[in-house]
Parts: structure tokens; sequence; C-alpha cells
């Protein structure tokens, strides 16, 4: 046994590896062994020290592979199961507990977390050399009582069905105990580099081979001063000089100081050693300059985004600086690599930079898991819509096209179908013919046959149910699908679906293993697949040795790589708080150490974490060979974050920090990348929408739009980088003539018009090309509309001698039994409930129309604008015909006049400046409808709102009160001549801001014309702007249609083309306008817009 330790600056591969060539200079067999994280790295790094760079007698590798190089003999013949085998067998023995067997346990014994949780106690007690009766010595009774079934069941099942279940170390253990090793120990030899500690485990195969005359060196780092120091507590070496001291007393041999003199102290030795001085309080004065602060820099940034942007541009500018360079001469740590994995890809592909991210990815999101998880859950939730629709969404089940997927969704979400007996049933409701029932009916028994005849099977022998199963993915095409998946993929994509499909067979076996004779249920079943799959990974290996390493930087060995980014270095992060998620505590894990004898040992999180990260923090900044950055931004996920204590401790020494941003404003030379990042530079540089101040950048910008543009061209791409705006070409000739036809009338609504003023291409979109919203067959806005008119047309038309409630009430009665309301008002609860509420609401509403003896309803529902009824004359003659129905036309008993009331579900008033915009002219075209027809004689127009007058009682002093409020909503609300106001009762809202003379009626009627002429003209022209309108000149209102996924309008950057809404010039005084001068100003506007 030799121990050997050197100083951070010089590299213990080299060391060891002379070490190695010695020892088989003199006839060994060396293994050379690496921690997991670092085994594939070591290899190149012992294959550059080698002095021949090549050796057949060294062989790199990991204490878990070593048992592959030795030859065993006769073990027993055990099937193997991993992890998901290992969950299946815990899932098998829970399941067949009592929840009252177990007393902590009970309620969550198939939460595929605690299983996860008692897999990884299962592991770590191998690894920590115990058995499960150890667990004897925890003080909690009912948890130790739980453990012990729990476990004893499921070693008592592997022993029996000959399942070997453990790591390769305790099988290499168990052969080297019982002597079923045939090598030759003293033939063979043991270097062991980068470790810290060993598990218990790894020490007794080093204790084992050791006894048996294997020669064994251990190297690790470590300073002179922290070895011989009498103190260790607190150093930054604690970890390794404890490991060191360990082994030297269990070995009875001292470690042998291997550092080397460097003539000069590089910048990174001086940072160490300084760091060094500050956590064990000896004193070193140190300077720090100019090449030190270059070579160890310190970057503070906004966002992560903008963080890992300027570390790309910094390696693509070192390579273009400097020809010698490649990739794998950069390294770049991560803080967390969950907050940075997503953004990583993204922008290291603009910046064409190639990069390994180590980590194995889930196979949770692949769709074939999806699949399983559909299935799962339709059989578990009994036939959701969501579930069926997600399963056909994988694309995996059955070879439907996607355009019969599409039209079997839109009508399960227009019907609402949900649960299986509902979808058992023939679909019959075609809404007027729009849905093809025969074939959706065809569809619906594709989709429902494989899976009714799987979910008839009941709890059944687990081969049996394999064999229905996979009956079921014959009858759903499933293969067929898969292979259809991948056959237009690349060849790395294929490589990652064949081994889901892998994963998808492998957990089958697993479980056919497992459950080999038991009885299992279909829900069980689906669960353990499920699980199983979720938890599988993506095996990822790197397409190129000249590629930039992505990893965490708790992973880096000192001196890795020329260049080294650590990035994400927030105080959440550096130094890294381990949690214990395990079964077991802190407190229980140190009692169950006391308990055991020497040699057996669980992990403590917490007090191995402080020697850790001071450990992890001093190889950090000794990673790099030439230069390392260390990075922090000061957002992180969206929430603020500092940066980390170390990093203040070096800027404390005088190394410097510098505020990085990136600067999309202007682009100069140093944005000189690649391709793609220059491209997407350019657009954000043009979407800031603001030019450089100076002429040589402006240059530089054009020239470089230019020389883009070329290159877009050859690949026929248009340029994204030129400004351009969301713009609409006008329609062609042909097309309009198609449209509106000369010989045919032209009609336009009042809700086409509003939708016109609101954004003229959302007009476009409605009513020229006719695109609807998805039909669903529940209550909404225009049903209930539609309800509480019907009742109100009804109870008005019934004979008048009735008392009215007693009208209303069998109005009530006979519309709720009409089809189409009865389909939508019973179709579930949630209806029901909705149809109440509008009872209630007519009820109400019903009260004004029942008090009001000077009126008579002469007319409901009255259609006005027919072919021979032109609404205005456009200036090349042709006519322009508006259609439209008026809710109810009432005559005044006193003089004849008429009036019409338009029901609303909302409190609406009549509003010049909406009016004035085109974005309320229903009232005054109803008039104007009427006057078309020959009508003169007009009291007024106005709303009606249906809806439960709620008061808020805080606003109110009494009871009395409230009512006075309530009455106040329910009042007509609009436009009144003036000459007839005293004809009309209490329920009219006769304010004097609402009423007109003759003559401003007359200009109401001409200037709402004018409205329908502007904007016919244009639709006639098929010119159809982009132009939301916005009320403010800062945003655009969430109720105006901005069509963002069609026209890509966005407010932020294209408000200049919306659509600016007129608004009055403030008085003399400053003063805003209010009531009757408000009226007047508006109809002066009106009149000056005439006469233009």
């Amino acid at each position: 046994m030799k121990l050997l330790y050197t100083d951070i600056r010089t590299s213990l591969t080299e060391i060891l590896t002379r070490e190695a060539e010695d020892l088989v200079a003199t006839g060994k067999r060396v293994f050379y062994i690496a921690p997991n994280s670092l085994s594939f790295e070591k290899e190149r790094a012992v294959l550059e020290c080698l002095s021949q760079q090549a050796s057949f007698a060294i062989t790199v590798t990991r204490f878990a592979q070593m048992a592959r190089y030795l030859v065993l003999n006769d073990l027993p013949t055990k099937t193997n199961l991993d992890d998901i085998g290992l969950g299946m067998v815990f899932y098998k023995c829970l399941a067949e507990l009592d929840p009252k067997e177990l007393r902590v346990y009970g309620a969550i014994k198939q939460d595929p977390q605690f299983i996860q949780q008692l897999i990884e106690l299962y592991h770590e007690m191998t690894t920590a050399q115990m058995s499960f009766l150890d667990l004897e010595s925890l003080t909690d009774e009912d948890k130790r009582a739980d453990l012990l079934l729990i476990f004893e069941k499921v070693t008592t099942y592997l022993n029996q069905s000959q399942l070997a279940q453990g790591s390769q170390l305790s099988h290499l253990i168990e052969a080297i105990e019982n002597n079923k090793v045939s090598s030759d120990f003293s033939q063979l030899a043991l270097v062991i580099d980068g470790f810290t500690r060993f598990s218990a485990e790894e020490e007794h195969v080093v204790d084992l081979l050791h006894r048996k005359g294997v020669e064994i060196v251990i190297g690790a780092y470590a300073s002179k001063k922290a070895y011989t120091s009498p103190f260790a507590e607190g150093n930054l070496y604690q970890a390794s000089v404890e490991f060191l001291h360990h082994l030297g007393a269990k070995y009875q041999t001292p470690a042998q100081d291997r550092s080397q003199t460097h003539e000069t102290m590089d910048s990174f030795d001086k940072a160490s050693r300084l760091l060094e001085s500050s956590y064990d309080f000896s004193e070193l004065a140190l300077d720090i300059d100019e090449k030190d602060r270059d070579n160890l820099q310190i970057w503070s940034c906004l966002t992560q985004k903008e963080e890992l942007e300027l570390v790309a541009r910094s390696i693509r500018q070192k390579l273009h600086d400097n020809p010698d360079l490649s990739y794998k001469h950069f390294r770049i740590l991560l803080g967390d690599v969950a907050s940075y994995q997503l953004s990583l890809k993204t922008i290291f592909d603009q910046y064409q930079i190639p990069f390994y991210l180590g980590r194995s990815e889930s196979m949770a999101h692949h769709p074939l898991t999806q699949y399983v998880e559909s299935i799962l859950r339709l059989k578990r939730y009994r036939f959701r819509q969501e579930d069926l629709i997600n399963l056909l969404k994988t694309g995996l089940y059955t070879d439907l096209s996607q355009a019969e997927i599409d039209a079997f969704e839109q009508y399960l979400r227009y019907l609402g179908i949900n649960g299986l007996p509902a979808f058992q049933q023939t679909f019959t409701k075609s809404h007027h013919g729009k849905f093809d029932l025969e074939r959706l009916n065809a569809i619906r028994l594709r989709v429902l046959s494989p899976l009714e005849t799987l979910f008839a099977s009941r709890k059944q022998k687990a081969e049996n149910l394999l064999q229905k199963w996979s009956a079921f993915l014959k009858n759903a095409a499933l293969s067929k699908q898969m292979q259809g998946l991948t056959s237009t993929m690349e060849a790395p994509e294929q490589e990652r679906q064949a081994e889901v499909w892998k994963a998808f067979c492998h957990v089958l076996e697993q479980f056919a293993t497992v459950f080999d004779g038991s009885q299992v249920s279909l829900e069980d079943f689906l669960a353990l697949l499920h699980s199983g799959l979720s938890l599988s990974q993506y095996r990822t290996i790197p397409a190129t040795v000249d590629t930039v390493l992505v990893q965490s930087y708790d992973l880096i060995a000192p001196l890795t790589a020329d260049f080294v980014y650590a990035i994400g270095l927030t105080q959440d992060y550096l130094p890294k708080i381990s949690q214990n998620t395990s079964l077991l505590t802190d407190e229980e894990r140190q009692s169950l150490n006391q308990a055991t004898e020497e040699g057996a040992r669980l992990l403590i999180a917490s007090s191995e974490n402080l020697k850790k990260n001071r450990y992890t923090m001093l190889s950090l900044v000794n990673a790099a060979r030439k230069q390392l950055i260390l990075s922090a931004p000061s957002l992180l996920n969206e929430n603020e974050s500092k940066e980390s204590a170390y990093l203040h401790e070096l800027v404390s020494f005088g190394f410097s920090r510098i505020e990085k941003r990136m600067n999309h404003k202007n682009l100069s030379k140093e944005d000189m990348s690649s391709y793609h990042s220059l491209l997407s530079s350019l657009v954000v540089y043009h979407q800031q929408a603001a030019s450089s101040e100076n002429e040589q950048d402006l240059t530089f910008v054009t020239v470089l739009a230019r020389v883009m543009g070329k290159k877009l061209d050859q690949k026929g791409l248009a340029n994204p980088a030129l400004p351009t705006s969301p713009s609409s070409k006008p329609l062609a000739k042909d097309t309009l003539q198609a449209l509106y036809p000369a010989d045919k009338e032209f009609y336009l609504s009042t809700s086409g018009l509003t939708e016109f003023y609101r954004n003229e291409y959302s007009y476009y979109l409605r009513y020229v090309l006719c695109l609807q919203e998805e039909l669903r067959l529940r209550p909404d806005a225009r049903s209930h509309g539609n309800f509480l008119h019907r009742i109100f047309e009804r109870a008005l038309k019934l004979p008048a001698e009735n008392p009215f409630d007693q009208r209303l009430e069998q109005a009530i009665k006979e519309t709720s039994q009409e089809r189409e309301f009865e389909a939508i008002y019973q179709e579930s609860l949630e209806a029901q409930f909705t149809k109440e509420v509008l009872l209630d609401v007519a009820r109400t509403t019903g009260h004004i129309l029942r008090h009001n003896p000077a009126i008579e309803t002469i007319q409901e529902e009255a259609t006005f604008g027919g072919k021979d009824q032109a609404f205005i004359q456009l200036d090349n003659a042709r006519s322009v015909h508006v259609r439209g129905k008026v809710d109810r036309i009432d005559r005044l008993k006193a003089d004849g006049a008429l009036g019409v009331v338009d029901y609303k579900s909302s409190l609406t008033q009549f509003q010049f400046p909406s009016f004035f915009n085109g974005l309320n002219s229903q009232l005054p075209t109803y008039l104007a409808a009427l006057k078309i027809e020959g009508e003169q004689n007009f009291f007024g127009a106005m709303y009606l709102e249906m809806a439960e007058p709620v008061q808020s009682l805080l606003a109110v002093k009494n009871l009395a009160g409230a009512v006075v409020e309530a009455s106040k909503s329910m009042k007509y609300q609009g436009l009144f001549l003036e000459k007839e106001s005293s004809n009309l009762g209490e329920f009219y809202n006769k304010n004097k801001a609402n009423q007109l003379t003759d003559e401003e009626f007359q200009l109401l009627l001409d200037y709402n014309a004018h409205l329908y002429k502007k904007a016919a003209e244009r639709i006639l022209e098929g010119q159809f702007a982009i132009n939301p309108y916005t009320e403010n000149g800062r945003s655009i209102a969430p109720y105006v249609q901005q069509h963002q996924a069609i026209t890509g309008f966005e407010a932020n950057y294209h408000l200049g083309q919306a659509r600016f809404l007129e608004k009055l010039d403030l008085a003399a005084d400053g003063k805003r306008l209010v009531g009757e001068k408000l009226k007047q100003a508006w109809f002066e506007k009106m009149r000056e817009e005439l006469n233009r």
C-alpha cells in the first residue's frame, strides 16, 4: 500500500501514470481506477501521460466495472434485475400487504415516489455494507417495524425466485470472499486516482484485495501545509487530508509528498493559496497583477441567456484569434444543469458550437410513454375525453390520418362527450349536416374496439395479460406507427427511437420475470409499465471527440482544460446544499453507524457537505490551465439572485469583477461570430428600431445586411433581418369580382361594421374568409341571449288580459321545452345551474316590461334590410344593403312615436367617442333602417340590461337604498328625442346628455351613413389593413382581436401601425368636457368630418 499526495497545480494523473508504468515494468497487470463521473476523461488523460501513448497492461476503469476483467468461476445462475425490476418487486410485495399491516407507510404503499425511496434505501444499505437486519437499531418503533416487514418480504421473494439484485461490487466481494476468483492476485496492481472518500463497499474491496497481496497506490491532492497541520477542521483540503490520514492509520503507511516546485507561482496557484490561508487563519500576502486578473475573471451578467451568449461569443472569438485551438480545449461548468439545459441548446446551436452535455435524459416525454400513460388514465378515470384525445395525438394509436383525428376531436369537443357509455353510443347529432356522421362513427369504432377488448380483461395471470397486451398492440398497429414515426428522421434521432423501443421491451421483460405466475390487474400492469418507461433514460455519447464538454461544476477535476467557463455560480448553487430526501433522517443514519460494526457506514450528507464543498471550490479554481471565467447572473430562473460568497472572496483578494452586457442597440466587429448568431443579432438590432449614432456603425450594419441577404438568397430564403412590419396585400381584381359581383347586392351588418373598425384584418378573417370559432354544444353567451329573447318575445305575444307574471311563467315553461334549448341546458349539472340563473334574470327584467303603461310593444325580433331597400349609395352608384334584427319595437300610446330596444347581457350605454370611431353604431342603424321603411316619428333607441342587479351592501346604507340603487340599472339606457321626453316614464334614463334635438338626430344618422360608406368602399376595394385599435396609445385592449398567430402583429413592436382613436381636444381652460358640453363637442366634430 502506497499513499501519495501532491499540491493542486501538479497533475496527479501524471504522477500516478508513472507509478503505473513502474508497476508494469515489474510485470504487473494494472487497474487504474477513477470515480464514475470521470472515468471517460481519465482514460484520455492517462493515455496522454504514458510515455509510449499506449499500453496493454494498464486498464483505466471504475470500481464497479473491475469484475469484468477478473475471471470469476461457477457463480450461481440468477436472473439479474435492474432498478426497474426491483421497483416492480417492491410494488408486488407492497400490493400483497394489507394497508393496516403498515403503521406508518400504509396510506402511501403504492405511491411511485415512495417505491423510488425504498429502492434508493436498498442500494444505500448495500453500498454501506449493512444488512436489513441492522435496521433493528432504529428508535422509531412503527417505522422500524414497517421497514423490516417490507425488506424481509422483498428479500425472501428475491431469494425464492432466484433473482439477483445488487451492485456489481457486491457480486465481486462475494466472489473474492468465497475464493471464486481464478486470477493471480500477486500479479495485479491497483492505482486509485481522484477520490476524497470511499463508500463502505469500495473500502471493503480495497481491503480484501490488499489482504490478497494486490499492490495498491492511492493518490490525492493536498498541500504540505494542510497535511502536516495538526488541525484539519475547516481547511479547504479537509476531505482529502482526512482520507489520507484514515488510510495511513489503517495500513500503517504515511503519505509521501510528490509536489513539484514551480519557478513562478501562476494566477490559480495564488488564488488557491489565498483561499486556503483565509480558511486556516494564516497570514499570507500575495500581489495580484493584471495578468492574474486576465487569467481569472469574474463576470457579472444580467440573465442566464445573456451569460450563455457571452460565453458562446467568447469561445468564437478565441477560436477566431487562435487557429490552433479547437472545441475540445474549452469546458463549460454549470451551477445548476436543469436551469441552463434548454437555453444552452438554443444558443450554442445559434453560434454553431458543438457541445456535449453528459447528462442522461429521461424518456418521460416520449410519445410512447405518453401512449401508455393515456391508456392507463383511460382505464383509471373511465374514458375522459382529454385522455382519449391525448392518446390519439401521440400518433402511435391506430393508423388514423391527422385529418381523421382532427375531425374526431372537433366532434368530441362539440358534443362534450365524456365517459365510456357516451362513446359507445352511435353519434347522431350532425349540427345541420356540418358533421359527416358516417365517417365519424367509423372512426369511433376503430378507436374503441381495441380499447374495449383490452379493458374487458379481469385480474389474471401475468403471462395471459401480456398476451392480451400484445394482441392489443397488434390491433392498434403500434409497431407500424413507430416505424412511420422514425422513417423520416435523421440517423442520430432514429437511434434514440430505437433506444425507447428497447426500453419498452425491457420493461415488459422485467415485468414477466418478476410477476411470473402471479395474478395482476390491468391497471397495475399499466401503472408499472408507465413508471418503468418514465424511469428509463436515453444513453448519450458525444458525436465527435472535438466538442465543448458541458457538465455540473461539482464533478470537475483540477487541470481539466485550457479554458474553463463556470456559469450560474449564485449563492443558491455554490456551495451546493445537498438535501436528504431519503427515508432515514441524518440522526437515524448516525445511530445506525454507531450500532453497526467497523466498516459498515451510511453516508451523512449534511456533515460530508461542508468538506466536499470546500474541496470542490478548490478544484474549480484550479480547473483551467490557461484561463478561468467564473460568472453569476443577477436573475436566475426569473428570480433575483446574489453571487456566491466564494466569488466575493476572490474579489476581495484583488481579482476584478467585470460587468458584462450584450449590446443589441448597435452592432460592431466584435459581434462577428457565426452565420446563425449574426443573423439573429441583425434581427434583434432591427427590432430595437434604434439606429446607431455614428456613420461607421451604420455603414457596417448596411453592408452586413447586404452580405447576409445574398447568402439567404442563394438558399431561397427571405431576409428576416430587413425590418418588416406585418402587412396585408389588397385582394386581386378577379377575387373581388367573385366575392362581390357588380350585379349582386352588397350586404354589411352592424356587427361586421364594428369588427371592421376594431381591426380591418379581423373583418377579413371573419366575414370574407368566414373562419369560425370551434363549435361547442354547450351554453355560451349567444345561447343565453337567444333563450332570454325567446322568453320575452313569447310573454309579450300572449293575450294581454292575463296578468303579466302569469304570461311570463307560461313563456318560461314553453321556451324551456323547445328542442334546441332542452339539448343545451339539460346536458350537464353545470348547464342546468346556468339555466336557473337565466330564469332569475328573466323574472327580474320582466318587472320593467310589466310596469310600463305609457307604451305598447308592436314587434319582437323584427328584421330589416331586404333586397329592395338600399341603406346607402356609394359614389360609383353601387348600393349597400344593411341587414339585421331589432329585438323589440315599442310605440308611445300618446302620439304613436316609435322606439327600438336592444337587449344586452351587461350594462351598456351609448358612448359618443365610440360611435364617432365606428365602434358603436347599433342603435343609430336601427333607427335609420326604420326611417328607410317610411317611419318618421321616433322617441328614441335604447339598451335594456338583462342581468340580475347585484348590489354591494357596503355601498348602500339600508335595504331601501339597495332597492333604489338596483332599480337605477334596471332602466332603458340610450338616446331619446327631446320633444318626446315628457311622455316617457320613470323607467327611462333621460339624462340631458342623452337627449337629442331633431337637427342632432338627423346629424347622427348622416354620420352613421358616412361610417358605413367609408367601410364599404375599403371592403369593396379589397383593402384590409392589420390595424387593431388602441384606446390609450400604449397598448391594445385584450378584447380587440390581434390574431398574432396569423398576422405576426405584436403590440410592443408594431404599435405604430395600430389605429389610434380620434379624441376631443381639451377645452380652453385645460379641463375635460362633461355632460351636455361633451355631447355638443362631438356633434361639432361630426359636422366637420361630414363637411370635408
